[in-house]
């Protein structure tokens, strides 16, 4: 993110262009530059509240992120006699003003708060600098909360770029390199979930059947050239909207950015409002093969979380994040994306499962997930919906094709649930799941739903195996550090005798002075020093162990059961 806008749209100047400007928010951003330090300047006018008291949302915590208010300074209303106040706890601004005033023009400017190298959790923050700048809308612009009421929550927003560098490029959820933007009929969901950037970022311009896919993509790559992102996003994109049975998107935006990380690499993405945003390590642990399905993952994200909504977000995780991530590694699959096919299905399935099977809170209830505790970075807890209802994906699509011989599988249910969201603003509710799946059952879906996702149980996955005729293996490699840490991390506080981290020589009640360990990796070493007795003690050792964990044969017979 660069700096700030200026939003100067005076009264006169919108009664002119507009009908009714009682629901229409104006901004205007500009960069600006002071003592070293880069801003963007928002300028905002809208029809105030008629009461005198004017309510600007602006959260201070949100996707994982706090003191978010710390990033905005120079808050002024710029006409009349007000007074501004700022409550962090309900995530709002509080204007004062007098009665029955027509337009607030107010002004505020946007830094970055954080420092060092770009890390990925640094990006859900403002980034602006020099060269560039990265926000998300919720983090960038206040709305008026009584123009979100009035307007039952359909509202139009002007957005206006200014002064802004001539080589500078700048593209969002809602357009690419336009000064001037108008977005019609939306939502505080929809443009509070939306990414903007510009700066030294190059768009690709992609043309998918007469619709336009914007690619910005910035820094210099060492393990691609663009042309190869923009070809696995170009097929992504077909291959999703061939499934959904949708083309009708006319306009969507994908943003790239580079991380900075010491040790291997890592990747992530956020599904948003016509658009999604990822970032990457730069570095040449990175590998091709993680993207593909990044940019998987956040386009189904465009119908499996937009379109479908969940009714309880936390509550129904296992859907919104689980059969995506099993619809993005089938669609992979079926789609051929960077010449991955079957076989990869395969070893990602088996990597879900050994994930899941291993996880410190494999069978935590569903109704214990919530923000706080997906958001802690607790080890297990953020991946367990993903991978537990990715496993349920599977069981339901191989199902669904048994017992109707063939004819119907869990595609069906994923685009009935897409028909019922557009056409009846369905979202999806645990019996509303189960009643939809069941049209496609012999037998009630409840009693399973109820064991392995509202309990929590573990699969019995060597008689779900059994019961579609896979071959199987019926152990594994798995992950396993071989003891329990304190809840600080400092102490290890028990320590299986049979694992490798006792053979190497860690025990229980070890002071733990540095680690390094890639969580869920069994191709890493470990390396732990402890303090004993006064002394310090270094030990590595590869944190694996066998486990009674069933795994899909990677053979043609499992492939042509899946028949894709």
């Amino acid at each position: 993110m660069k700096q700030l806008i200026i939003l100067f749209i005076l009264p006169v100047f919108v009664l002119s262009c507009q009908k009714d400007t009682s629901n229409t928010i104006n901004y205007t951003v500009s960069p600006i530059t002071e003592n070293g330090v880069h801003f963007l300047k928002i300028k905002m006018a809208f029809k105030a509240d008629d009461n005198g008291a004017t309510t600007l949302l602006f959260q201070d915590k949100a996707w994982g992120q706090d003191s978010l208010h710390n990033t905005i300074s120079d808050i002024k209303v710029l006409s009349e006699k007000t007074q501004v106040m700022s409550n962090k706890d309900s995530g709002w601004y509080h204007i004062t003003h007098p009665k029955n005033l027509n337009y607030i023009e107010l002004e505020y400017r946007l830094k970055q708060d954080s420092q060092g190298d770009l890390t990925t959790w640094d990006t859900y923050r403002p980034i602006i600098n020099s060269d560039y700048f990265h926000v998300f809308s919720h983090n960038l612009f206040m709305l008026p909360k009584h123009i979100i009421e009035t307007s039952n929550d359909n509202f139009d927003v002007a957005l206006n770029w200014k002064e802004f560098p001539k080589n500078y490029n700048i593209a969002n959820s809602f357009g690419a390199n336009e000064q001037s933007q108008i977005i019609k009929n939306t939502s505080e969901d929809k443009f509070h979930t939306a990414i903007f950037v510009g700066g030294d970022f190059r768009i690709h311009d992609i043309d998918i059947k007469e619709q336009k896919v914007a690619f910005a993509i910035r820094g210099d790559w060492e393990m691609f050239q663009d042309d190869a992102m923009v070809n696995i996003l170009e097929k992504t994109v077909t291959a999703q909207r061939d499934f959904w049975q949708d083309h009708t998107q006319d306009y969507f935006a994908v943003t790239m950015i580079p991380t900075v990380q010491e040790r291997g690499s890592s990747f992530q993405g956020s599904g948003l409002t016509n658009s999604f945003a990822t970032n990457a390590t730069n570095n040449r642990f990175l590998e091709i093969e993680g993207l593909v399905y990044l940019f998987n993952h956040e386009l189904q994200h465009n119908w499996t979380g937009l379109i479908i909504q969940n009714d309880n977000e936390e509550e129904q995780y296992w859907f919104s994040e689980g059969f995506t991530d099993y619809y993005t590694i089938k669609n992979i699959a079926k789609g051929k994306i960077f010449n991955l096919d079957e076989h990869y299905f395969i070893d990602e399935l088996n990597s879900y499962i050994k994930s899941l099977y291993t996880s410190p809170v494999r069978e935590m209830p569903n109704s214990e997930m919530n923000y706080d505790n997906f958001w802690s970075g607790k080890e297990g807890i953020r991946k367990l919906p993903y991978r537990r209802g990715a496993i349920l994906a599977f069981y339901l699509d191989q199902k669904i094709k048994q017992d109707s011989h063939g004819e119907f599988s869990l595609d069906n249910v994923l685009l009935d649930f897409k028909n019922d969201a557009i056409t009846n603003d369905q979202k999806i509710k645990h019996p509303y799941f189960i009643s939809t799946v069941n049209k496609y059952l012999k037998n009630d879906l409840k009693p399973f739903f109820d064991t392995h996702i509202e309990k929590g149980k573990l699969y019995n996955l060597e008689q779900v195996f059994t019961d579609f005729n896979f071959e199987y293996e019926p152990t594994s490699i798995v992950f396993d550090l071989g003891f329990t840490f304190s809840e600080d991390k400092k102490n290890i506080v028990s320590i299986d005798e049979n694992s490798k981290a006792y053979e190497v020589g860690l025990r229980s009640g070890d002071r733990v002075i540095s680690r390094s360990y890639y969580y869920d990796s069994t191709e890493h070493e470990a390396q732990f020093t402890v303090l004993r007795d006064g002394k310090e003690i270094s030990v590595k050792y590869y944190p694996i162990k066998d486990a009674q964990i069933p795994q899909l044969k990677n053979n043609q017979h499992n492939i042509d059961l899946l028949g894709f």
